[in-house]
């Protein structure tokens, strides 16, 4: 199901899919009024930051031999408590394969690690009641007021 990153087309593939999550957050951006300068302009350089970086880890989903998403995270320390996690930088399946078990059964392997799961979803986007499907727990709400023009 997860397969690392080999060659150069696995590269491309890894950094479209991130492209168009991140196209789809601009789209729940609009929706709320919000213009995201770093999402707005976002490219394949920006998906491909954290590639071969020490404690990130990227994959591409695999089902039915197809590719169908991708995973990225981190090993590194909560700004919660300061213990040792898995942080999730993304996980996209295409909007296809979603509401199969795929994306439950990624977490669920995750799990395995025997670490803590942490992550953010913004924008109200559906998969924040994926992940609260999963038991998840919401521990930050983050809110906006633009200056007021009088």
């Amino acid at each position: 199901m997860l397969e690392k990153l080999k060659t150069e087309g696995d590269i491309e593939l890894f950094a479209k899919y991130k492209v168009d999550l991140i196209k789809l957050h601009q789209e729940y951006a609009k929706k709320l009024g919000l213009f995201d300068n770093k999402v707005d302009h976002y490219n394949q350089d920006d998906a491909l930051k954290h590639l071969n970086k020490k404690n990130y880890y990227q994959f591409l989903i695999k089902e039915d031999n197809q590719y169908i998403g991708i995973l990225e995270y981190k090993i590194t320390k909560s700004d919660i408590d300061n213990s040792k996690i898995i942080y999730i930088n993304v996980l996209y399946i295409k909007e296809a394969f979603r509401k199969k078990g795929i994306g439950k059964k990624i977490i669920k392997g995750l799990q395995k690690k025997q670490y803590r799961i942490e992550l953010e979803c913004w924008y109200e986007m559906p998969s924040n009641y994926f992940y609260e499907a999963l038991g998840m727990k919401k521990i930050k709400t983050k809110y906006m007021l633009e200056p007021n023009n009088e």
